[in-house]
């Protein structure tokens, strides 16, 4: 079963894949521009209730990068349960 979530939300240590980036044209083309696109598929580090959320986008083989929290929640994505 898919599940769509935000990415604040997400389960870490899970293989998600970017649904829709619901943020404004700035913050698009800033997350663009660190290599994050609609359709990647991302593994999200850690569940801290503070501070960035990291993430690496394996669909690039890139490495980790930072999210802020309020950026993090407009980004919609969905993995499978188990």
């Amino acid at each position: 079963m898919m599940i769509n979530i935000n990415l604040l939300e997400a389960p870490p240590d899970v293989e998600l894949e970017v649904k829709e980036i619901n943020a404004g044209t700035f913050a698009s083309k800033r997350l663009v521009s660190m290599g994050l696109h609609t359709g990647d598929k991302l593994v999200k580090f850690g569940k801290a209730s503070w501070g960035p959320v990291l993430i690496k986008n394996v669909s690039l083989n890139a490495s980790k990068i930072a999210i802020g929290r309020r950026l993090a929640n407009k980004i919609l994505v969905t993995y499978e349960e188990a």
